[in-house]
């Protein structure tokens, strides 16, 4: 997880678009916007970047969204 690349991507693009990087990114191996070279952490990138934009949209600030998606992934980890 590489949470500058995440973080720019929440900034730069909607969730449909996230969500549609993705799913090009599944059905052709090639990434629309490229953040990293390994495929999986590319995919990981894009669904987090969704998931921090929904925040956003939401009314959260970067930073706070990022410590509410922080939250749920300690969440998970336990």
């Amino acid at each position: 997880m590489d949470i500058k690349s995440i973080k720019d991507l929440a900034e730069k693009y909607r969730v449909e678009e996230l969500n549609k990087f993705a799913d090009e990114f599944e059905a052709s191996g090639v990434a629309p916007v490229r953040t990293q070279g390994d495929p999986g952490d590319q995919m990981s990138d894009y669904l987090q970047a969704a998931e921090l934009r929904s925040y956003i949209d939401q009314g959260l600030s970067l930073n706070e969204a990022v410590r509410e998606f922080s939250k749920r992934v300690r969440g998970v980890l336990k």
